[in-house]
C-alpha cells in the first residue's frame, strides 16, 4: 500500500478530507443551479467550503514541512493539492458569479456543467479511495471516466456559446454568460488535471 504507516495516513486523510469538501460544495452548486433563487444564501454556503478547503491544504503543506519521510514525493503531494484546491476555488467562483453578474435564471447549460461538476466530484473521491490501497485499475478506470466527462464539457461549451450567439439581442447576458460557461469548462479540465497527476503518481509508486 501507498499509505502503510501511522503518518501516511494523515496524509490520506487530509486528501480524502479534501474530496469530501468538494463534494459537498459541487453537490451545493448543483443544488443552487436548480433555481438561482437563493444565489446569495448558496454562494456563502461554498464560499465556507472554500475556505475550509484552503484549511485542509494549509494542514498538509504544514504536514508536509514536518515529515522527512512521505508517502509520496513532496512534489507530487504538492501538485495534487494545488489540483484539488483549484477546483473548489473555480466551484466558488462560478457561484460568487452568479451573485456579482446578477444572473436571475438557470439555463439548461448551466445545469448540465452543475451535474458535470457533481459527477466528477463524486469520482475523484473514489479515485483517492483507489490511491490509498494502490489500485491503479480503479484509478485507471476513473481516469477514462473523468476525461469523456471533460469532453462533454467541451461540447456544452461550445453548444452554450453557440446559443448565445444565435440571437444576441442582450449583449451584457452575452457578455455575462459566455465568462460564466468558459468559468465552468475550466473547471472540468481541472478534473481531468487532477486525475492526469494520479495517474502519473501511482505508475510512479507501482
Amino acid at each position: 500500500m501507498l499509505f502503510n504507516r501511522k503518518k501516511d495516513l494523515i496524509f490520506y486523510r487530509i486528501m480524502t478530507d479534501i474530496t469530501a469538501n468538494i463534494g459537498e460544495a459541487a453537490q451545493l452548486f448543483y443544488e443552487n443551479v436548480e433555481t438561482l433563487s437563493d444565489k446569495e444564501e448558496y454562494a456563502e454556503k461554498i464560499k465556507t467550503l472554500e475556505s475550509k478547503g484552503d484549511d485542509y491544504t494549509h494542514l498538509l503543506i504544514k504536514e508536509l514541512n514536518q515529515t522527512f519521510v512521505t508517502p509520496l514525493d513532496h512534489e507530487d503531494l504538492l501538485t495534487l493539492a494545488k489540483d484539488l484546491d483549484d477546483i473548489i476555488d473555480g466551484i466558488e467562483a462560478c457561484a460568487a458569479r452568479f451573485v456579482y453578474m446578477h444572473v436571475e435564471k438557470p439555463t439548461p447549460y448551466l445545469l448540465q456543467f452543475a451535474d458535470l461538476l457533481r459527477t466528477g466530484a463524486q469520482l475523484i473521491q473514489e479515485a483517492f479511495v483507489g490511491l490509498e490501497k494502490r489500485n491503479y485499475t480503479q484509478i485507471r478506470k476513473i481516469s477514462v471516466e473523468v476525461n469523456i466527462l471533460e469532453n462533454e464539457g467541451d461540447k456544452i461549451l461550445r453548444e452554450s456559446i453557440s446559443s448565445l450567439f444565435e440571437e444576441p439581442v442582450d449583449l451584457v447576458n452575452l457578455i455575462k454568460m459566455k465568462e460564466i460557461y468558459e468559468k465552468l469548462e475550466a473547471v472540468t479540465d481541472t478534473y481531468e488535471d487532477l486525475m492526469d497527476v494520479l495517474e502519473s503518481v501511482v505508475m510512479k509508486y507501482a
